[in-house]
């Protein structure tokens, strides 16, 4: 039994794919489009992996043996052994971080500017600790800025299309914003979902299971985010991550030269999906 969101979705797979039946209590991907959240759930059942949706609410010995998770529902699941993949904490309460001055939130985490710099001028702080994104790449370019601000200069990290990826089976990737994101930003979106089904390498992989969505500004056709399930779909997010910060729009997107039996390919025949004329997506070549 695994609960948890994105390392949770990654090892109950792992499990499964070893003869363990799993149980995923908790949320489905939670922060991942509507479209793609579905495309999971089919994913996982598929795999046998029965999933209970509801918010873990207590864990209890089982009679005899094992645990038992109970939900807000009240719900009562029972299995052998519990994974538990809930997210990160902050581990800072013995640093003394106040005696240097340096603030923390109310959850631990070192509270810092867009710089990298921490409440005390002179400490900076990159990475996990600062509760930002907690991706590798991303620390990587926190600590670039940080060195460089350290010895004088005034630099942030732009996070415009910063890509993600779950290696769950599908994947699960996205670069950008998501609809609701940018919504929240004042954006008018327009929003388009290509089912797997209409790619070609999908089509000889003889798994169509998954999607393709891209959320685009209605009023300028720029493009804001792409997000995806599928196989390889890690493999889009670097081409979605240049096009977003190019500022393309997805007719920009659509007109531009896509190798035919990829996955990449799917960016395009998407994008023509915005064309009002355009009835179905077709490849160049199927």
């Amino acid at each position: 039994m695994v609960i948890g969101g994105y390392v949770g979705m990654e090892q109950a797979q792992l499990f499964a794919g070893l003869g363990v039946k799993v149980i995923l209590v908790g949320r489905l991907a939670p922060a991942a489009e509507p479209e793609l959240r579905q495309v999971m759930r089919a994913a996982f059942t598929r795999e046998g992996i029965r999933v209970v949706e509801h918010r873990a609410q207590a864990v209890e010995p089982a009679p005899g043996a094992g645990v038992t998770v109970v939900t807000d529902t009240g719900l009562r699941v029972t299995g052998s052994r519990l994974l538990v993949a809930t997210g990160r904490t902050a581990r800072t309460a013995g640093l003394n971080l106040s005696a240097a001055g340096v603030k923390t939130d109310q959850r631990g985490f070192i509270v810092v500017d867009e710089h990298q710099r921490t409440s005390n001028p002179a400490v900076y702080a990159v990475g996990d600790i600062t509760g930002g994104p907690q991706y590798v790449y991303a620390a990587a370019a926190q600590g670039r800025v940080a060195a460089a601000n350290a010895f004088g200069n005034n630099d942030r990290v732009d996070y415009t299309g910063l890509p993600a990826v779950m290696f769950t089976r599908p994947q699960l990737s996205s670069a950008g914003l998501s609809e609701q994101q940018a919504l929240d930003a004042g954006y008018t979106c327009a929003c388009r979902t290509l089912p797997l089904s209409d790619v070609p390498r999908a089509l000889v992989n003889f798994d169509t299971l998954g999607a393709v969505k891209l959320v685009a500004d209605a009023a300028t056709g720029r493009l804001l985010g792409v997000h995806a399930a599928a196989q390889a779909a890690g493999e889009l997010m670097l081409a979605a991550t240049y096009a977003i910060k190019a500022q393309m729009t997805v007719s920009d997107l659509a007109a531009t030269w896509a190798p035919y039996l990829t996955m990449a390919e799917s960016l395009r025949l998407a994008a023509k999906l915005f064309d009002p004329g355009e009835q179905m997506p077709t490849s160049c070549c199927a």
